[in-house]
């Protein structure tokens, strides 16, 4: 295909997905009906300003339109300099997409509010964790911080994990799946749990302590995490990490 069939395909498509027609998108750009179908179907392409003002108006970049292939690191300069001068709704906004597109197949069944405004989407799978909340929350942690957050809680505990006995938080630890094998029917079963647990422990207590709680279900096979809290433990041991991990924090306060 060359630029200019190449060119024309994308005009056209941009234009059919706003669900303007050719005369619509004429006016738009002061320019014939005919001039459009003309760059449709490959027979001239647009000045150089009317392709600056294509781009502006379906929001897409004048590479994109020309059919440049440079990647996606070839657009870094150009989001970077946006970035900055976003406010900071803006920002999230941006990153809420980011996270949409490059979710993969969710392992697990996510938490949902059907019909919320607010809809609340979890990815958690091989590729880390995606979590966002529209308007309020991005979050994004890769498989390599997820597992160094987890190790950090097997050898020592501080604020928010404090909040916990010890007893339950090695429960958790001990049913809390890999990452890179998040089945549905997992369970640990009784035995396993007690020849990871201090002997002293009195492990009929503390499960039952944790089911109370929320955080385990007992299932065919043992117990396991429920989803809400295989999240929670995670989101908890990276608030840990960040908080707790010394020279790894920066914190901004105000503007």
């Amino acid at each position: 295909m060359n630029n200019l069939e190449h060119t024309g395909t994308k005009i056209a498509k941009l234009r059919r997905s706003s669900g303007m027609t050719q005369e619509e998108l004429g006016r738009h750009l002061s320019i014939s009906a005919q001039a459009v179908s003309k760059w449709e179907n490959g027979d001239s392409l647009p000045d150089l300003p009317l392709i600056v003002k294509l781009a502006n108006l379906y929001d897409c970049s004048t590479d994109y339109l020309l059919g440049r292939e440079g990647g996606l690191t070839s657009l870094i300069p150009q989001i970077r300099e946006a970035f900055h001068q976003m406010e900071l709704t803006e920002r999230i906004g941006f990153l809420e997409k980011m996270i949409t597109l490059a979710e993969g197949p969710v392992s697990t069944t996510p938490v949902h509010s059907e019909g919320h405004a607010s809809l609340v989407h979890i990815h958690l799978g091989p590729t880390g964790l995606g979590l966002w909340a529209k308007d309020r929350l991005v979050c994004i942690a890769s498989p390599t911080f997820l597992e160094e957050a987890v190790e950090t809680l097997s050898t020592e505990a501080e604020f928010p994990f404090t909040l916990l006995s010890d007893e339950v938080r090695h429960v958790l630890l001990i049913l809390l799946r890999n990452i890179d094998d998040l089945k549905p029917y997992y369970a640990v079963d009784e035995e396993t749990l007690r020849t990871q647990l201090p002997a002293s422990v009195d492990l009929e207590r503390v499960l039952t302590e944790c089911i109370e709680l929320g955080f385990v279900d007992r299932v065919r096979g043992g117990y396991r995490l429920n989803f809400r809290a295989d999240l929670t433990v995670r989101l908890l041991a990276m608030i840990h990490q960040m908080i707790n991990k010394q020279g790894s924090m920066n914190v901004t306060v105000g503007k």
